[in-house]
């Protein structure tokens, strides 16, 4: 199976910490996200980062120029990859959406805080305080199933429909070709 994924930053296959994909939804670091067709898997190739940077503007009692905090957009790396056949939860409904699908089976590892009183889920884009230990625990829960995965088809994203996949290791994908998303 071809597949695209971004990474706001160069990915180096030996070094698994070097993938940075920007986050959607509080749901990045469940795996790595990766799409069907290449526009798709631009929003997970463009994000910002917080850099220091001398100002221009900004100066101390002495002259010297103070050091701030600025955000810059990042314009990463598209990757067309080959996955072969991985075992994967398919999240997939005649009567639901597919993507709502797949939240809600993950809402249940989730705690979220807002002033309303009723149960929460994402869609009362509530403060998710446990972001890191609910896609964990989440993901734990399809790898005991014996999922490596999940596929979200008929996704609705910017660019169209695409099928949206999580895979829990970067070792199933075989690079082919890196893109930069300027080139795209």
């Amino acid at each position: 199976m071809i597949v695209y994924f971004g990474a706001m930053r160069e990915f180096e296959h030996d070094n698994k910490e070097s993938l940075v994909q920007n986050e959607i939804n509080n749901i990045g670091t469940i795996g790595v996200w990766f799409t069907s067709d290449i526009n798709s898997a631009k929003a997970y190739a463009i994000g910002t980062e917080k850099v220091f940077e001398q100002s221009d503007t900004e100066f101390w009692e002495d002259g010297e120029p103070k050091v701030i905090e600025v955000e810059r957009q990042v314009m990463g790396f598209i990757y067309k990859a080959y996955i072969h056949e991985p075992q994967l939860k398919i999240y997939e409904s005649n009567t639901f959406d597919n993507y709502e699908l797949f939240m809600n089976d993950r809402d249940v590892f989730c705690d979220y805080f807002s002033k309303k009183k009723r149960k929460l889920t994402w869609k009362d884009h509530a403060i998710l305080l446990n972001k890191e230990e609910a896609n964990m625990k989440f993901r734990n829960h399809l790898i005991r199933q014996g999922y490596e995965g999940f596929l979200i088809p008929n996704c609705k994203q910017q660019h169209g429909e695409t099928e949206l996949g999580c895979l829990f290791s970067v070792d199933a994908f075989h690079i082919s070709e890196i893109i930069p998303v300027d080139a795209i």
